[in-house]
């Protein structure tokens, strides 16, 4: 019989390869960095390979330990629907959530598709708008709950958890040419979009020329004209994939730092509301990491 993969164990990998060290690891897991340095001893005589390149600085994954990750992942990710099957009682329901479609698109998927599985009697209802619009939908009692950009509900009186962050970042066509044009074409969002403020500042303060080439209501508008080299775009890293690549600092394009997200609702005691609250915060983890080692390659 093959021995059996403790998820602890699995939980300190994924913890040690997200950090790059086994000091940021024991923080995340609750251990002390010796506890962690025996965990890694017993996984890797359980597998029989080394897992991880340590030297002064930082600790990478080998090449096997790099093809274990999304294994480990996707087996943590598993043991904790089981879980909260176990633990929580059957739930039925309705419940709508509000959502920018930039967010739908990146990390709605794996959420339904989690909660789905713990909880198939609840049936999530979605719609997609922008973070104020999200924000007053929830007040006037249209929506449950929302996910929505952390600075557009810096003073609320509800429940509020931030759930994620990630760089922002110019993303562009893959080989493209727009981000060398001046004035530098730009597809934006609404007047009111945070990422919108926050480039348009930082182009300002660079000294950049540039001018509004696209606005759209929606994040596919934006990256339409990315996908036809039309323009650049602030979104999120995690949408860096296919033909859209994260345009670094070698572009002389200014940085525009992180952004975070949070989970809101008006009920924090509605057992349906914080039964998806915990599959929102727990599935952005994984593909929010996504998003940081295509920023980092």
């Amino acid at each position: 019989m093959h021995p059996v993969l403790d998820a602890d164990l699995l939980r300190t990998f994924v913890a040690i390869a997200d950090g790059g060290s086994f000091s940021v690891a024991a923080d995340k897991v609750g251990r002390t960095p010796s506890a962690i340095s025996m965990q890694v001893k017993k996984l890797e005589e359980m597998v029989g390979r080394r897992l991880f390149e340590r030297d002064s600085r930082k600790v990478s994954l080998t090449p096997f330990g790099e093809s274990m990750l999304p294994d480990a992942r996707k087996i943590l990710e598993m043991h904790g629907e089981l879980w909260g099957r176990l633990k929580t009682p059957d739930l039925e329901g309705v419940i709508t959530v509000g959502t920018p479609d930039e967010y739908a698109s990146a990390f709605m998927p794996r959420v339904l598709r989690s909660f789905a599985r713990t909880h198939p009697g609840v049936q999530v209802n979605v719609i997609c708008d922008i973070s104020t619009k999200v924000r007053g939908c929830l007040e006037r009692g249209e929506i449950d709950a929302g996910l929505v950009t952390d600075s557009d509900v810096s003073n609320v009186a509800y429940y509020r958890r931030q759930v994620h962050d990630e760089p922002l970042v110019w993303l562009g066509a893959r080989d493209g040419t727009a981000h060398a044009r001046r004035p530098l074409p730009v597809a934006v969002a609404n007047p009111t979009c945070e990422w919108r403020r926050r480039s348009v500042a930082a182009l300002g303060k660079s000294g950049l020329r540039h001018r509004i080439a696209y606005q759209s209501a929606s994040a596919a508008g934006q990256i339409a004209a990315i996908a036809g080299d039309l323009a650049v775009a602030p979104l999120p890293v995690s949408l860096a994939k296919g033909d859209l690549v994260a345009l670094g600092p070698e572009t002389g394009l200014p940085r525009l730092g992180t952004y975070a997200i949070s989970f809101i609702a008006r009920d924090e005691t509605d057992p349906l509301v914080m039964a998806l609250a915990d599959h929102v915060a727990t599935s952005f983890a994984p593909a929010g990491q996504a998003g940081l080692e295509q920023v980092a390659a």
